[in-house]
């Protein structure tokens, strides 16, 4: 994530911006400042911890801070969970083997504020283990703690209660109506439970107070954003990573079907709700991962099938036989001397790879931000001072404000949820070129639309004819209202442009540079 950062996330900039007003004015938004169609609509301040630390480290290291805040955090996320699974297994060749099997459903993750919902959720998770498994209270004082900044962070905090109470429902169901087998003792329940409860008000503890807690059901449910983004709808498996995700869950059951352990209500309870989560909605497939990694290692510890993770009894005496049977088991404590020299060798590849590898990787990044977000597009736009009311696609929106504000306020960007279902609801009619669209669009004064040559719309006003063409990359366009004050631009570019079949056009970089 550090060496090759995936900065294409559109959300990401406005983060950033938000986080910029943050630092800069040393005060907290209350309202939103950055579309002119909702300009002052008050909005939930559920992320303001993590997108100022992102300006923070953005204003000392560039993008290269934040890439490496969203690769400690995720390296410090699957660490936990190494040791959450260690703690089962006793071995660490095994407990590898688990974090790597669950870590690839998790994806790629973008520099967003999401990820300390990952990181604290793989802590409270250890927590919980080391509580029921190691008889260990230590550190649970601190989850109230974690839980306050948690709020502040990220939205998502929400998701620890759910994980707490799903826990503490399970183990008391188990106290109160099953054998004592396994019991924990009813004094740790009833601390557990306190502090559980100081949790949930901890996390009143932010700018809102308690009005806080609505935010999640305000933020998913009312705001219609299952409906309308795609990290909230539910995962298609006609892709291949799902279908990995879809196999990774079956060897699940399937650990724990045939392990001689059976499931207690708390394994069977937590697994079953993050993976129904993961079902509901892509966004949660990484929660499953970080669930199901702990839990596979509890049953894959006496699985019969395990044995293919022990170390063979036969050893080679000498010759290349040997020396490939010391490699091949380095990092386990049996081995003894080889460890150091395996460990050098996997480094020394990883250098020698990651040099190899840089140089094309940047520049595929750095292209492939440019074929999703519409770099020269914005580019042209400030060149030449274009202003007044845009239109934008969606999810260009966190990208242009990023860019453009404060000098110019965006249509629509990332953050549906201070959007009246109504405004969504024609932005979509306006975009796909439904029957109201000409309604819709006219009545908020366009003077330009930004958008990509896919887009109905664009099509539709070209044929309209009162928006001409004045750039076209390939992927992005700028259209201009054919009025008086935008004359000597499209006298300039649009000519060329118009003479030419719709989306296949490609701005030169001559006639760029003339303007």
């Amino acid at each position: 994530m550090l060496l090759f950062p995936k900065f294409e996330d559109p959300d990401f900039y406005w983060h950033l911006k938000t986080g910029e007003l943050i630092v800069t004015t040393a005060q907290l938004p209350w309202h939103d400042v950055f579309t002119y169609t909702n300009s002052g609509h008050s909005w939930v301040l559920s992320e303001w911890l993590s997108q100022a630390i992102f300006y923070l480290l953005y204003q000392q290291a560039g993008l290269t801070g934040v890439a490496a805040i969203t690769a400690l955090v995720y390296a410090l996320c699957w660490f936990i969970t190494y040791k959450t699974c260690h703690e089962q297994l006793k071995d660490e060749g095994k407990a590898i083997l688990v974090v790597m099997l669950f870590c690839a459903t998790m994806g790629a993750i973008a520099p967003r504020p999401h990820i300390f919902t990952f990181l604290f959720f793989a802590i409270l998770l250890h927590q919980l283990f080391m509580f029921k498994y190691r008889a260990s209270d230590r550190g649970l004082i601190f989850i109230p703690l974690m839980m306050a900044i948690w709020a502040n962070a990220h939205g998502g905090f929400f998701i620890g209660l759910v994980l707490l109470a799903v826990f503490l429902v399970a183990e008391w169901s188990h106290h109160l109506l099953v054998d004592n087998v396994g019991r924990i003792e009813t004094r740790r329940l009833k601390k557990l439970s306190l502090i559980a409860i100081a949790g949930f008000l901890a996390t009143a503890i932010n700018p809102h107070g308690w009005q806080y807690w609505l935010y999640p059901y305000h933020a998913i449910v009312s705001s219609g954003d299952t409906q309308f983004i795609s990290e909230w709808q539910s995962p298609s498996f006609h892709k291949p990573f799902f279908q990995y995700f879809l196999v990774v869950i079956f060897l699940f059951f399937m650990n724990m079907i045939y392990a001689r352990k059976k499931p207690d209500l708390t394994e069977l309870g937590v697994s079953l709700v993050f993976i129904g989560g993961a079902f509901f909605s892509v966004r949660n497939i990484p929660l499953a991962a970080l669930v199901m990694a702990p839990f596979f290692s509890i049953f894959c510890q006496d699985l019969s099938l395990a044995r293919i993770f022990k170390q063979p009894d036969y050893t080679p005496k000498s010759g290349f036989s040997a020396f490939a049977h010391r490699i091949m088991t380095a990092g386990n404590k049996q081995v003894g001397g080889s460890a150091p020299l395996a460990n050098w060798l996997l480094l020394i590849a990883s250098l020698f790879s990651i040099l190899l590898l840089y140089p094309s990787r940047k520049e595929h990044n750095s292209m492939a931000v440019s074929r999703i977000l519409p770099v020269a597009a914005t580019d042209f736009v400030i060149k030449h001072n274009i202003r007044g009311n845009m239109f934008n696609t969606y999810h260009y929106g966190g990208y242009l404000i990023y860019r453009l504000y404060p000098r110019q306020q965006v249509f629509i960007y990332g953050r549906t949820d201070i959007y009246p279902k109504s405004f969504i609801t024609e932005y979509r009619e306006m975009y796909r070129g439904g029957s109201n669209w000409k309604q819709y669009f006219y009545k908020h004064n366009i003077d330009y639309v930004l958008c990509e040559n896919l887009s109905p719309l664009r099509q539709l006003l070209l044929n309209n004819g009162d928006f001409k063409l004045v750039f076209d990359d390939g992927k992005h366009s700028v259209l201009l209202k054919d009025t008086a004050r935008f004359q000597q631009l499209i006298k300039q570019y649009a000519p060329g442009l118009q003479t030419h079949d719709m989306g296949s056009i490609a701005l030169s970089s001559s006639n760029e540079s003339e303007g």
